[in-house]
């Protein structure tokens, strides 16, 4: 990914920790990192301005980011908590795809995911290294 996709910013140590801990403590969450929290909570104050559009108005599934060993997706139909939105894991692995969410080999969020042309590319790749992962079209 290109270096000015992403921007770094300074929060308090203390605002901080108190995020971290709330992230260990409820994995039910969905929320993987700091990153993911601060993510998702400036999108929704960001709606609730309106400086963007309303989370009703945005697209239900949203490629979030991806890895050769899998991709996570928005999925903003799944309550989070007091906002809505849960970010979703779907893994690559050589005997197949796997969506966390679902517990499934098939479902909704790996639909959406082999629809993305990087992540295409990549489910293609392993395919031709022998990983049984599903064809795209």
């Amino acid at each position: 990914m290109p270096m000015d996709k992403y921007r770094g910013i300074s929060l308090q140590r203390e605002l901080v920790d108190i995020i971290e801990e709330y992230i260990k403590a409820h994995p039910e969450m969905g929320y993987k990192s700091l990153a993911d929290f601060v993510t998702d909570a400036v999108r929704e104050k960001c709606s609730e301005l309106r400086i963007i559009a309303a989370t009703s108005e945005l697209p239900q599934l949203e490629h979030f980011n991806i890895s050769e060993n899998g991709v996570r997706i928005l999925d903003r139909s799944l309550k989070n908590g007091t906002s809505r939105g849960r970010i979703i894991d779907v893994y690559f692995k050589p005997k197949g795809i796997w969506c966390e969410n679902c517990q499934a080999d098939n479902c909704r969020h790996i639909q959406f995911a082999l629809t993305v042309p990087k992540i295409r590319e990549i489910t293609e790749k392993k395919r031709v290294e022998g990983w049984k992962l599903p064809e795209t079209e």
